[in-house]
């Protein structure tokens, strides 16, 4: 829906003028213009398919009235369904004396804010061309007050107006102009007016403007020669006039308030933005509808298990780098010690086992010979078919949690125990980082565990794979995180693995940020195990190597508390049972200690309520929106393993919207944020993010309007 305002005084042909430039589904007046296809492109520009009301204010004299009742003689004759609204301002003719332009002024500023109001800033035309110069700049300053699609104008071409249109009959533009008329004249599109924040901005003893408390009569006005309007006791031009004189006042207040109810920093851009868009991001809940939105959003991913990140796909690409390296002989051995598994059967239960017998890279080429000789869709089948439904597994599967990360078999340490695979396996990662929106990333792994062992070999082919793959499509900043198993069933190996991983740290700079703690949290417990495991972690305190804890993970909340005061966390992987212990979740909170959540693994591994499914309503509710809401702890929405989940950034913001009864668009912008925030890259790399990417959400949330509206 969308309106065309404007002022008449005593030429009425600049209203059809100016309708036949905004309406050509309507009246095409310029279709013989020898520049048509120049103002279809500046109609393009407004971004509306044409008007559905025509508003016109003009004086309440003898001028008025005539001109009046000629627009309303042409519309009749033009036969447009939509309506024609007519306001006459009372005790105003000539507009020579200074209370009738102030009541004129009045009139303009009320017909504008209530057209703003009721088909939103950009749904309403405003035309600079009719009436007196005064007219023509009230109406342009209430453009700028209050917002507008378009400003626009028409000029004459040549020395002197033919008289067909100086003197023009209402049934000269019922119909497109003759080519010689047309270019006589030329509609020009001026620019567009963005609604002041002082419209809606409360502070300082000011509250948002309320059409009500100015009316006009926009239901009727609808006959020639219109409506007769008089000024009352309160003057919209006035607020205005003293808003715009307390303007900073106003609007500091105005954030001040904003920052009070927020218990997070969000984009620093958003707290520019007009206070109705504010209104709306914080009042609109993330959904399905948002998808296409989100995964264009430059996003943060902090809890990222290389493992687990690529789908069926992307695994064949990898497992055809690895094949095409191998030798006839390490074919065929390949070949024969998976032949039951290519065979079309079902597969057995110790099927994974299978595969990790032999050298790394026997498993390498064992799996490459899985991944090429079946198709995605068999291998879909029968990679998740032994964890169906996914939900709950850690207690609810015979497995446990080897059930969840099952499907992953194929990926991961399999693979990357060829030399062969590690390009590969970079390119297709970060292709998915590129195609689901990622900005920046850290993923973690565990670097002992590729090419038999040689952990310090791969972290140099990977971090050079991920350089290359980035100067190729530039877009996305990767780093990488250690893990280091918690179990500690060799001392003498995670001694050796985190030495390496601050000499890693050394030799490759910023690409190595951080440790992760990982594994069975339920065979890693005692107060003897967090201390030897903390004592392990000394040369990467010493080298000051941020660390991030898998912790709380359906385990009780003790395990937090044991991470952060034992092993430093910066950062807490999961962290479900926080709710468990209140003082603590305070302490992360004051110490800016942020928890990477994963929805959908979440639920697979441990088991949460998603209200459309209706087997998970037994289960406990999502901790995120308490979390972020009440006990305004920092929280990140990652993906985890999202090859093995079948997940991406999007989806989880969604599913994480879903489980927590609506996150708003302003929750989720401020989670992204957060995730900036609280990456482990140094201070002036952060830095340098937050900057660059606050500018793409300004951006994205201009582009936002028509998801909105949808």
């Amino acid at each position: 829906m969308a309106v065309l305002l404007c002022t008449l005084g005593g030429s009425w042909a600049v209203v059809p003028e100016i309708y036949g430039f905004v309406a050509p589904n309507v009246l095409d007046l310029y279709r013989h213009h020898p520049e048509s296809q120049q103002i279809a492109e500046e109609r393009r520009r407004l971004g509306l398919d044409g008007v559905d009301e025509l508003w016109v204010v003009t004086t309440g004299g003898r001028t008025g009235e005539e001109t009046a009742a000629q627009v309303a003689t042409w519309w009749q004759r033009l036969g447009v369904p939509g309506a024609l609204r007519i306001w006459r301002a009372e005790d105003t003719d000539g507009l020579d004396q200074v209370d009738e332009c102030r009541r004129m002024r009045e009139l303009i500023f009320r017909a504008c804010f209530h057209a703003t109001t009721r088909f939103r800033p950009d749904g309403v035309v405003l035309s600079l061309a009719g009436g007196r110069k005064t007219m023509s700049a009230d109406l342009q300053q209430a453009g700028f007050v209050f917002g507008c699609a378009g400003l626009v104008h028409v000029v004459d071409r040549g020395p002197q107006l033919p008289d067909e249109l100086r003197t023009a009959k209402p049934e000269l533009f019922a119909h497109p102009l003759p080519g010689d008329l047309a270019a006589a004249i030329r509609p020009v599109l001026s620019g567009r007016g963005l609604r002041s924040p002082l419209v809606e901005a409360a502070g300082a003893g000011y509250v948002a403007l309320q059409v009500d408390d100015f009316p006009l009569d926009v239901d009727g006005a609808a006959d020639a020669p219109g409506l007769r309007w008089r000024a009352d006791e309160r003057w919209l031009v006035e607020e205005v006039d003293a808003r715009q004189r307390e303007a900073s006042r106003i609007l500091v207040g105005h954030l001040q308030s904003l920052l009070k109810t927020d218990h997070h920093l969000n984009w620093i851009s958003l707290y520019r933005l007009p206070p109705a868009r504010i209104d709306a991001l914080r009042e609109t809940t993330v959904a399905e509808k948002h998808r296409e939105w989100l995964t264009t959003l430059p996003k943060p991913e902090l809890h990222l298990h290389l493992g687990g990140i690529l789908d069926v796909a992307a695994q064949h690409e990898v497992g055809r780098a690895v094949w095409d390296a191998l030798s006839q002989a390490e074919r065929g051995a390949a070949c024969e010690a998976v032949a039951e598994l290519c065979a079309g059967r079902a597969w057995p239960q110790d099927w994974a086992q299978r595969l990790r017998h032999g050298t790394a890279r026997e498993r390498a080429a064992r799996a490459a010979a899985v991944l090429t000789r079946l198709s995605q869709d068999e291998l879909e089948v029968r990679l998740w078919a032994g964890s169906h439904p996914r939900r709950a597994l850690a207690r609810s599967h015979p497995h446990g949690f080897a059930a969840f990360a099952e499907p992953g078999e194929l990926s991961g340490s399999a693979l990357l125990g060829h030399e062969a695979a590690v390009s590969e396996y970079a390119r297709q990662a970060y292709r998915w980082l590129r195609r689901t929106g990622v900005r920046y990333a850290e993923i973690r792994g565990s670097p002992d565990k590729y090419l038999g062992g040689n952990g310090a070999l791969f972290l140099r082919k990977f971090a050079e794979a991920v350089i290359h793959s980035a100067a190729d499509a530039p877009g996305t900043d990767v780093r990488f995180i250690v893990i280091l198993d918690r179990r500690l069933d060799d001392p003498r190996r995670v001694a050796e693995s985190v030495a390496a991983a601050v000499d890693a740290k050394r030799a490759l700079g910023e690409f190595l940020v951080g440790f992760d703690v990982a594994g069975d949290e339920q065979s890693a417990a005692g107060e003897e195990h967090f201390l030897a495991l903390r004592g392990a972690l000394e040369p990467a305190f010493a080298a000051c190597l941020p660390i991030t804890i898998h912790a709380g993970e359906g385990v009780p909340a003790d395990r937090i508390w044991s991470a952060v005061y034992r092993l430093h966390a910066q950062r807490v992987g999961h962290g479900l049972t926080l709710g468990e212990h209140q003082e603590l979740a305070e302490r992360l909170r004051d110490r800016g200690i942020a928890l990477e959540l994963c929805p959908t693994s979440n639920i697979e591994v441990v088991g949460f309520r998603d209200p459309p499914i209706a087997e998970t309503q037994g289960y406990p509710d999502y901790p995120l929106a308490s979390y972020w809401r009440q006990l305004g702890l920092p929280v990140v929405v990652c993906t985890d393993n999202p090859g093995i989940s079948r997940t991406d950034p999007a989806n989880e913001l969604i599913r994480a919207s879903r489980m927590s009864c609506g996150l708003t668009l302003w929750e989720v912008l401020g989670m992204l944020r957060c995730g900036f925030a609280h990456a482990f890259a140094s201070a002036a790399t952060r830095d340098r993010l937050l900057s660059e990417v606050d500018s793409e959400i300004a951006r994205a949330v201009d582009d936002l309007h028509g998801v909105r509206q949808g």
